[in-house]
């Protein structure tokens, strides 16, 4: 479908303090998104991609029929009008909406006073709750089929967040050039990703005069004032 992007199967890389690892599966699910979402071209078959591999494969929940966000619309995700220009033009809305539902929430963990309902709402929603599965309680991810993109999103940071609040109080980066989610424990990070970082190295900057303006060879060649 032209330049749509396609879904890869590895995590994104996360060039960070706090790398996504098997052990934080919502984690890597999470960033996933936002990393392949960021080019704001995702097909389908891309979107089905990643239900498959980080809800699917891990129980999480089954690729729906359809996602849908507000205001943005809903397309499905199986038969032939998967493939509609219309459908992927609506795909490109949902996600570019659910990208930015999903950044604010975040931002809201570092504002000040800061602000954290996404995760009150994630459990009173039952999207994110406290159970048992093997070793002691722990928060887990259960999205129901019809919950819009963004929902869904949010209840994979919010179960990692509510497992590892110390972290992100202490780490999370959100750049403010591109809204890429990073971690990074120098604060002077927090507002920037590695690509968007001011270089403290040595530079030459390139001056360019304006065509009456003399240099300082044809200065000093010129004769004095009279005073």
């Amino acid at each position: 479908m032209g330049n749509t992007l396609a879904f890869s199967p590895s995590p994104p890389p996360t060039p960070t303090a706090e790398p996504a690892s098997t052990a934080r599966p919502e984690l890597v699910a999470g960033l996933a998104f936002l990393e392949a979402s960021r080019e704001r071209r995702w097909s389908p078959l891309g979107l089905c991609g990643w239900f498959d591999e980080h809800l699917v494969q891990t129980g999480v929940m089954m690729t729906p029929l359809v996602v849908s966000e507000l205001s943005a619309g809903a397309v499905a995700l199986h038969g032939t009008r998967m493939h509609d220009p219309d459908s992927q033009l609506t795909l490109t809305r949902i996600v570019t909406e659910a990208r930015i539902r999903v950044i604010t929430a975040l931002r809201g963990l570092r504002g000040s006073p800061t602000d954290d309902r996404f995760l009150m709402a994630a459990i009173f929603t039952g999207r994110v709750r406290r159970t048992r599965l093997v070793g002691p309680n722990r928060w887990v991810v259960r999205p129901e089929p019809t919950a819009t993109l963004s929902g869904i999103v949010i209840s994979l940071f919010a179960a990692d967040v509510l497992a590892n609040r110390e972290t992100y109080d202490r780490s999370l980066c959100i750049c403010d050039a591109c809204d890429r989610v990073t971690f990074d424990e120098d604060q002077a990070h927090r507002a920037t990703c590695p690509a968007h970082r001011p270089s403290v190295s040595g530079f030459i900057r390139k001056v360019t005069l304006a065509p009456d303006q003399p240099t300082a060879e044809s200065s000093s060649d010129a004769p004095s004032r009279p005073r």
